[in-house]
């Protein structure tokens, strides 16, 4: 590759990589990057044809920055320092990123949506490669069902960090980093502690009967096609046509397009606060607390193909207006978990972690859950994730 071609395939990758950071692959066009590099849009279709090229080209980079942090880690002996040499390198790339020593690293919450030659099967190769990470024969609960969910975990874990990272000072990620270790090693509740014995609370109301088209309905379908088809790819269109109603039906009970989206992301955290009120007024102190919030939580989430909560992801290709607001809100949301661990730490229920990360971590748990992931939600996904993932 001559030098000069080289140099500019390697700023147009730069510029590509920080439009699909900004407005996710929903929004990212090959217009887009150029105009963040002050070209006209024919000029990068003679390095990348088509926006589907650029985007996978991007992808399979962060897919590479990624696989060098598993190579770290697999050199070491125990899943527990496995675990903690990939989120020590992680957090050491993100504090280069922070300070210009590299480029931005880019998100895989729409790999799917790509479509790219041999992206889903590096996508695949390294949910493998970390599941590989927590093996070991002194730990026979690590099935491969829940080394798989794991591994999906984290990568969902240090996607999100996207939102909050940014709040500490770059000489403080390593310090993160090792928190956020402990907590996901060693869990919140203390050794021995085991799930409570209580109901969990029904979260969302009565479903339409009937084959009834209500405003929940259609709250419903957006968040379903949000989460599968992103913020752009869940059309007006498609929104009906989940419903089997016409657009005349669509604009009878919504605005557009966009309210709804805000409307679905309401609903979403409509949600989390119900879970919240219905966790403090059952449980009798932190761990129990906890407990309720987040397993009434997941399985509400699991309990759809596509979930029933907007997935925190969605949100890379919402529009800046609606971002910024909706971010805030699920902040908030990881602010009163971290309150609700404070007070567990307190009264002595769960043991003494960074609760402000720890809000982030089941923050995420949550929102992640999926139906048929694990073989039991509650005891092999929920419990591990709040009790620690390399304990038995």
């Amino acid at each position: 590759m001559r030098p000069r071609y080289a140099a500019k395939r390697e700023a147009i990758m730069e510029a590509a990589t920080q439009v699909f950071c900004d407005q996710g692959f929903s929004g990212f066009t090959l217009a887009a990057v150029a105009k963040r590099m002050d070209l006209h849009p024919v000029s990068l279709t003679y390095y990348f044809k088509r926006k589907e090229d650029l985007a996978g080209a991007v992808l399979h980079v962060a897919l590479a920055r990624h696989a060098a942090m598993v190579d770290a880690a697999e050199r070491e002996a125990t899943p527990q320092a496995r675990l903690r040499a990939l989120i020590r390198a992680y957090v050491e790339v993100r504090r280069r990123v922070a300070l210009g020593e590299e480029g931005p690293l880019a998100p895989f919450s729409e790999v799917r949506l790509v479509g790219a030659e041999g992206l889903m099967e590096a996508f695949s190769d390294l949910y493998i490669r970390l599941g590989r990470l927590t093996r070991s024969e002194d730990a026979p609960w690590m099935t491969p069902a829940r080394r798989h969910a794991l591994a999906r975990l984290l990568v969902d874990h240090l996607g999100w960090t996207d939102a909050w990272l940014g709040a500490y000072a770059p000489e403080d990620y390593v310090r993160v980093g090792e928190r956020l270790a402990d907590i996901l090693i060693d869990g919140m509740a203390p050794d021995g502690a085991v799930p409570p014995a209580l109901p969990l609370p029904a979260l969302g109301g009565c479903e339409a009967q009937n084959d009834e088209v209500t405003r929940e309905s259609f709250l419903t379908a957006a968040t379903s096609l949000i989460n599968r088809e992103g913020y752009r790819g869940a059309s007006v269109e498609k929104i009906s046509a989940e419903l089997k109603v016409t657009k005349g039906s669509f604009y009878h009970h919504n605005t557009d397009k966009d309210e709804l989206a805000v409307a679905c992301f309401e609903r979403s955290i409509e949600l989390m606060g119900e879970a919240r009120r219905l966790a403090l007024s059952n449980g009798r102190n932190g761990w129990e607390r906890l407990w309720l919030w987040t397993a009434s939580l997941s399985q509400l989430q699991a309990s759809a193909p596509d979930g029933r909560l907007l997935r925190h992801y969605a949100l890379a290709a919402v529009p800046p207006d609606i971002r910024t607001d909706v971010a805030r809100r699920f902040y908030a949301t990881a602010m009163s978990l971290s309150g609700l661990i404070a007070d567990g730490i307190a009264d002595g229920s769960l043991r003494a972690v960074d609760p402000l990360l720890a809000g982030q971590l089941v923050l995420v748990t949550f929102n992640s859950a999926r139906p048929a992931a694990v073989g039991d939600l509650l005891q092999d996904y929920v419990r591990p994730a709040l009790t620690g993932w390399l304990r038995p």
